[in-house]
Order: structure tokens, then C-alpha cells, then sequence
């Protein structure tokens, strides 16, 4: 069960914030202030704006990497959410938090000023801090949770698969919930150099705010984001006796890798395909059965045809009646943060009994013929949601959530 939320989104910090922005079809990309970026043709992402470390972190405790600080940020804002502050029987609550890049740009920054000259003791704190286990370790001291840590790093999968993770230990009997879910801050001009020369990210030149284009014509490529997504995990009963808001219950899960290389996409998606079946046989629905799809939508043209094949193939003919809605538009590619925040955005939805739009979907793409919920959300009713999420290789990972009374 998910009984709290956290977010840390270029569109509003905070669960309220960020889902409104949602709902209104915020769009959270503009011109990259974190460098200059003058020497690269794409010069936009979807940076976190108007965060103060000094309002949602405490004196004693305040990570030097951003990714951290998003990270720790949200963790605090889910669990206090879930009602934990000061429970005692959280003292045992486990951690599982992923990274997919970590503190690069402070890495990054280390490296360059250690041209020519000897390592300070700063430098030498903000290496061991660009681990991404920093931010698990933060959080555990931070909130005061003494159960196991365990860090993930499955690419942008990865705050999807932390539910995963948490959920087979509590099945396990091994701890009665977790804190969990991911971050990241790459926002570097290492990553950003990679990313674009791989032919990933978009070279679009109206506005920044319509450079990424899920599904769309026009698309060219992705965007990079930051932020972080959070959740609290709890065993049902666990939750029952202390009487906590359910937002969702977690029925199902699985992932697929291609094998292929790490710059090759299979055009059937047939990753995804399995790790929507798995997640379909896990849960015990039938595609008929899922009410939304929260998509990885990241507007990579080959990626996003790849997507949309997987969903005809295993939704079959229920793939054109069930809505299906990229939010990176809003939010960008935050990497491993990325599906963490669609976990919190369908929670919403389910809670809601609303879809968020895709933003910029102005002319639907070659092979992309699906309902993408384009431009404007909507009403609906929304008993279970499929959360779908990809990594580089491509690893998918999907997990299928319900209403908390739908059984």
C-alpha cells in the first residue's frame, strides 16, 4: 500500500504543487540556467526552480549534491504525508532510493578545479557524496530510520523498480514498510553533451517550452529534467492499525530487456511487452482491465513508436480505448526521478479520478495512433492505473496500481 507522497518537479515542489500543474498542463521546460549552453545545439531542459535548501532541509543535515536535496526534500514531504513524524513504529521502516547519475555535476566540478592542483578537503566530501547511497544514507539519518538501506541503479526504470523491491520484502515478512522511491539533478554539461551527441535530445527551435513532443510529428528528440519523486510502502495491515491514507495498492509488477545495445531500440518494444505481461499476470488482470496507462512518453521518435507497438501488442483491442499519458512533456527526462514522479502522478489520478494531459502532442505520429490524452487532461474513471518506465538498453519495467477499495 502507498500511504504518502513526495515531489520535487520543475513544475511545483510539493504533491499539491506539482499535481496541479498536472492538471493544468504546466509546462516546466525553458533555457538552461545551471550552464551555459551556448556551445550545444540543444539548449533547453526542465529545471527545478525556487528550491531553497534552507526551507526543506534542517541546518544539521543538507547534502552538497542537488540530487540529494531533491531526494531528502521529498522523502521528508512523504513521510510526513504518511503520518510517520514521530511514530515510533518507523524507527524499523526499511529505505530504497535510486539515482540514476547522482551528484554528476558536482563530481564534475570537482574534476575541473582539480586541474594542476592538489585535492582539497571540500573536494574530497563532495566525491563521497556524488555516490548515490549518499542519499539513501541521508535520508536514513534524517528521518531516523534504522532498517535496512539498499540504493538501486537501474537507469530511469529504477523508481519504479523500488516498489518492487520494497514490496517482496514486506511480502517476505521482512519489514512492515519502506520509504522508497528516486532522484536525480543531472544537469551537467558532461551529460548533456553525451546525450545530444547520441541523438537523444531535441534540437527544437520555437519555443523551449514545446521542445519535447511525446508522440508527436514533430518530435526530435527528448529533453533532460531534475527532480524527485517519493513514497511510503506499507504492509496492509500495518497500515489499517494506524489508520493511514491509502492512496494506492501495488498489484502487480515486471520488467524485459531486450539484450540489445545500449544505443538500439527493438520497434516491437519487446521489453516492454513482457514487462506488461508479467505486471498483467502478477496482478491477475486482463488488459481490459487497466483503466489508464501513465506512459514513459519520452519523445524519442524510434523510442516512442517502439512504446506505442508494445501497447497494441499486449493491449490488443482495448489499446485504443484506454487513455495513455506522457507527463515529460511537463517535467522532462529526470532520469531515474522520472518514473517515480508517474508513480506519484497516478496515485493522483487514481485518487482524483483524473488524467493528466500530454502536453505538445499537436500531430500525432507515424505509427503513435493511440488516445495520448493530447494537450488537455479530463475526468475519468480510473480503477487501476499501468505505470510504465524505461531504461537505457532498453530495460522497461511496468507495475500496475489500483484503488485502494477495488478488489
Amino acid at each position: 500500500m502507498i500511504t504518502g507522497l513526495g515531489a520535487v518537479t520543475p513544475i511545483g515542489i510539493g504533491i499539491k504543487a506539482f499535481w496541479h500543474g498536472l492538471r493544468e498542463g504546466a509546462l516546466g521546460i525553458g533555457p538552461i540556467t545551471r550552464f551555459d549552453p551556448a556551445p550545444f545545439p540543444c539548449r533547453v531542459a526542465a529545471e527545478v526552480k525556487g528550491f531553497e535548501p534552507a526551507v526543506h532541509l534542517s541546518d544539521r543535515i543538507t547534502p552538497e549534491g542537488r540530487f540529494a536535496q531533491f531526494g531528502l526534500a521529498a522523502a521528508r514531504m512523504a513521510y510526513d504525508d504518511a503520518g510517520l513524524a514521530g511514530l515510533r513504529a518507523a524507527s524499523g521502516f526499511a529505505l530504497c532510493v535510486a539515482s540514476g547519475a547522482s551528484a554528476v555535476p558536482e563530481f564534475q566540478e570537482v574534476v575541473e578545479r582539480l586541474q594542476g592542483r592538489p585535492m582539497r578537503r571540500r573536494d574530497a566530501s563532495t566525491v563521497v557524496e556524488s555516490i548515490g547511497h549518499a542519499l539513501t544514507n541521508y535520508a536514513a539519518v534524517g528521518l531516523g530510520l534504522r532498517g535496512q538501506t539498499m540504493t538501486l541503479g537501474s537507469g530511469c526504470a529504477s523508481g519504479v523498480d523500488a516498489i518492487q523491491w520494497v514490496c517482496a520484502q514486506i511480502g517476505a515478512g521482512r519489514m512492515v514498510g519502506a520509504l522508497a522511491g528516486a532522484a536525480d539533478a543531472a544537469l551537467a554539461t558532461s551529460v548533456h553533451a553525451a546525450w545530444g551527441k547520441l541523438g537523444w535530445l531535441s534540437r527544437w527551435s520555437g519555443p523551449p517550452a514545446q521542445a519535447l513532443r511525446p508522440w508527436d510529428a514533430l518530435s526530435d528528440g527528448s529533453v533532460l529534467g531534475e527532480g524527485a519523486g517519493m513514497y511510503v510502502l506499507e504492509d496492509l495491515d500495518h497500515a489499517r492499525a494506524r489508520g493511514a491514507h491509502v492512496y494506492a495498492e501495488v498489484l502487480g509488477y515486471g520488467s524485459g530487456s531486450d539484450g540489445l545495445d545500449l544505443r538500439t531500440v527493438d520497434p516491437a518494444g519487446a521489453s516492454l511487452q513482457a514487462a506488461m505481461r508479467e505486471a498483467l499476470d502478477e496482478a491477475r488482470l486482463d488488459p481490459g482491465e487497466i483503466d489508464h496507462v501513465n506512459a514513459h512518453g519520452g519523445g524519442v521518435p524510434r523510442h516512442d513508436r517502439a512504446e506505442s507497438a508494445a501497447y497494441r501488442a499486449v493491449l490488443g483491442r482495448h489499446a485504443y480505448n484506454i487513455p495513455v499519458t506522457s507527463i515529460k512533456a511537463m517535467i522532462g527526462q529526470p532520469f531515474a526521478a522520472g518514473g517515480a514522479l508517474q508513480v506519484v502522478a497516478a496515485c493522483f489520478s487514481l485518487a482524483e479520478q483524473f488524467l493528466p494531459p500530454t502536453m505538445n502532442h499537436d500531430i500525432p505520429a507515424s505509427e503513435c495512433d493511440l488516445d495520448y490524452v493530447p494537450g488537455r487532461g479530463r475526468p475519468a474513471r480510473v480503477n487501476r492505473v499501468l505505470v510504465t518506465s524505461r531504461a537505457i538498453g532498453p530495460t522497461h519495467s511496468a507495475i500496475i496500481l489500483g484503488r485502494p477499495d477495488d478488489n
